[in-house]
């Protein structure tokens, strides 16, 4: 198996969240999170309340679509794309709101631990894949699908970084530009960009690298007022 022929190679996040087909019995438990987590909301918002919130958040994804956001079209984002992360931001703003941020993070990063990392399973492939199209060795094939993902991500407007360490043992990409940071920063505040968003990383990556004999670390995001967000992944 070479990992070039894995159906998801070369694409941008967006596009294979678009295209993928999720096993049923991984579609039920995201359901099944997903309704827990909208019940959760519910139940702390009220009725009435939660309605309240889905006006608002129609409300702020209409203003935001509205707003001038060349800045981030000359990176090549398209309409469509841009739409998807506004709406996403604005919803984790709503919920900032109505709920305080540290109430809004911990429900959001709930379903995250639960979530996270089965869809992003999808989005990447098995930890025994990378390790068979590597022959027995994990990061050799990661890194050339995590870097053909950067590449596509770069060309789509939706992030863009740099290799900062490639080695046998160990492989660092820097994500220096970010869409979901930015949108997140015109609606107000970056660190929505790191619940919504970067959080699943540290849920997925860890378990990812668990059983392959790498571990994966990072010192900060964007969204936390780093530089960049790091992405290491180093042999054990």
């Amino acid at each position: 198996m070479k990992i070039e022929d894995l159906k998801h190679y070369g694409k941008d996040i967006l596009t294979i969240q678009k295209e993928m087909s999720v096993p049923l019995k991984k579609k039920v438990k995201i359901i099944y999170h997903a309704s827990s987590f909208l019940m959760s909301i519910i139940k702390a918002l009220g009725l009435i309340g939660f309605i309240r919130f889905i006006k608002e958040y129609k409300r702020q994804v209409n203003t935001a679509t509205k707003r001038d956001w060349s800045r981030l079209k000359t990176k090549g984002i398209s309409q469509a794309n841009l739409n998807l992360i506004i709406k996403k931001i604005v919803m984790s703003k709503v919920l900032a709101d109505k709920l305080g941020l540290e109430e809004a993070f911990r429900l959001r990063n709930r379903l995250s631990d639960k979530i996270a990392y089965d869809v992003l399973e999808e989005v990447f492939a098995p930890a025994k894949v990378f390790m068979a199209c590597g022959k027995g060795d994990f990061l050799k094939a990661f890194k050339e699908y995590y870097s053909a993902l950067c590449r596509a991500m770069d060309r789509a407007g939706l992030e863009s970084g740099e290799i900062v360490k490639d080695t046998e043992d160990e492989f660092q990409l820097n994500i220096t530009y970010c869409a979901w940071c930015e949108v997140a920063k015109t609606l107000g505040n970056a660190y929505l960009c790191y619940y919504a968003t970067c959080y699943g990383d540290e849920v997925f990556f860890p378990k990812l690298c668990e059983d392959t004999g790498f571990e994966f670390t990072r010192t900060g995001t964007l969204a936390t007022g780093n530089t960049v967000c790091d992405m290491k992944f180093s042999r054990i």
